[in-house]
């Protein structure tokens, strides 16, 4: 999820917020994951998390997987399915002999309220002699943390953290990502922009440490495009009204506009956009966190042509395979699959980098995690792919959503989007689905 106050968009969004009540989980397992029942010794963690010292690495051949991620608080609903992905992506492997003939074994902490409890769970996990972790699940968590796993001999994988502060993160070898960065969704909204057939846009973006990379992102894709910038134009969560700005955008340029906002201050700059449009309606392209606006009350008051121009862009993070789905209820009936195929995708990669490392140690598992998804046979599972090792073939992992493949930044250098529009009660719908590579590839 994307940097915004630690959350990609509103609590009320399906890509909602990760401000979670904290506390650790004691491990836990399902059908075919094991957990071990007495942690190698750790030599102890201070009350702050910020103890480093861990006991030393055993090698047993036993990959064992962390799960970092919310069990508890706003965010349980997306811990709750991408918990349960990962689970049954073990079970799936340890039904088909498990890594390298050894069962995988699971650790689960809840990631907690905020970077400091995350970092206590993280040490447990450590304590604990995982290998990898599929987590955190916040980007301002992810950032926080991000020096102790780089600096730790520890490989992660979040499902969820899409902040553009990640994208050049210095020495980045050991964190990886199953969800796009936002850099891709700019590149989205680029190409939506472009097939209006407008030759210009102008930019508004919230004027923060999200928004601001965000557009700089979205300034450089319009521009690969050969499309026009007419301005770029911030804006501040404070402010009560956005005219000024509104009519700044409009007076700059006839082509598109662009919004890149948060669920408040980003749906009161969209009514503005629209207010200023009033008289010819301009093609508006938003991001995800508005999919699910503050208050729809507030788009239901644009007028009818104003809001018919309005199109928006998230990433398909609700999975829609049924196979999975259903794997999922049978652990746990109330899943919704929010995250799901993202945090499937990360436990499987894990273990089908182990296969072909023949190693559970995270430097051999993390010199294989970009071969396994790019460049070989086609498959989708575990057990398929590793028939295909076992038959000494490279593989081509492309997971339950069937799309993916990690970049040289260990993050995926392809991904599919949701465009959707809103109907005349305010609410969101999704028209269709787009694709876009990095960097316009």
């Amino acid at each position: 999820m994307s940097s915004r106050g630690g959350v990609r968009s509103s609590v009320r969004a399906a890509l909602c917020a990760l401000v979670l009540i904290g506390g650790a989980m004691a491990g836990c397992s399902s059908s075919g994951a094991s957990v071990p029942s007495q942690p190698p010794p750790s030599t102890g963690t201070q009350s702050d998390g910020t103890s480093t010292s861990v006991a030393a690495r055993i090698d047993d051949g036993v990959l064992r997987i962390g799960v970092l991620l919310p069990s508890s608080g706003e965010g349980a609903s997306i811990g709750q399915s991408a918990r349960a992905a990962v689970r049954v992506a073990v079970q799936q492997a340890n039904d088909a002999g498990g890594v390298n003939g050894h069962p995988v074994e699971l650790v689960i902490r809840d990631e907690g309220a905020d970077s400091s409890s995350a970092g206590v769970a993280l040490r447990q996990l450590l304590d604990a002699q995982v290998d990898v972790v599929v987590g955190p699940a916040s980007s301002n968590t992810a950032i926080a943390l991000a020096p102790v796993i780089v600096g730790d001999s520890v490989v992660a994988c979040s499902p969820s953290a899409s902040t553009l502060a990640l994208d050049s993160y210095p020495n980045r070898t050991r964190l990886f990502r199953s969800i796009a960065s936002d850099s891709l969704q700019a590149e989205a909204m680029a190409q939506i922009i472009e097939q209006t057939g407008e030759a210009s846009a102008s930019i508004a973006y919230v004027d923060d440490a999200y928004g601001r990379p965000f557009a700089k992102a979205l300034r450089a894709a319009l521009q690969r495009r050969n499309l026009t910038v007419s301005a770029s134009v911030g804006f501040s969560v404070d402010d009560d009204d956005f005219g000024a700005e509104a009519s700044q955008l409009v007076a700059a340029g006839s082509g598109a506009l662009a919004l890149i906002g948060d669920p408040d201050a980003g749906s009161r700059m969209l009514v503005a956009l629209g207010n200023a449009t009033r008289s010819t309606p301009r093609d508006i392209v938003i991001n995800d966190a508005l999919r699910r606006p503050w208050s729809i009350s507030v788009l239901s008051s644009l007028a009818a042509a104003s809001r018919a121009k309005i199109v928006g862009v998230s990433q398909s993070v609700l999975t829609g395979n049924q196979e999975l789905i259903a794997a999922l209820h049978e652990i746990d009936p109330t899943a919704t699959g929010l995250f799901a195929t993202q945090a499937f995708d990360c436990a499987t990669l894990f273990m089908l980098a182990a296969v072909q490392g023949a190693s559970a140690q995270p430097d051999a598992i993390t010199a294989q995690m970009r071969s396994v998804s790019i460049g070989g046979s086609a498959c989708a599972s575990f057990a398929q792919c590793a028939a295909l090792l076992a038959d000494h073939r490279n593989i081509d992992y492309e997971g339950p959503g069937g799309l993916l493949q990690l970049g040289p930044n260990g993050d995926p250098s392809v991904a599919r989007f949701d465009e959707f529009a809103f109907d005349g009660s305010g609410r969101d719908v999704t028209t269709r689905t787009v694709t876009v590579a990095a960097n316009g590839g």
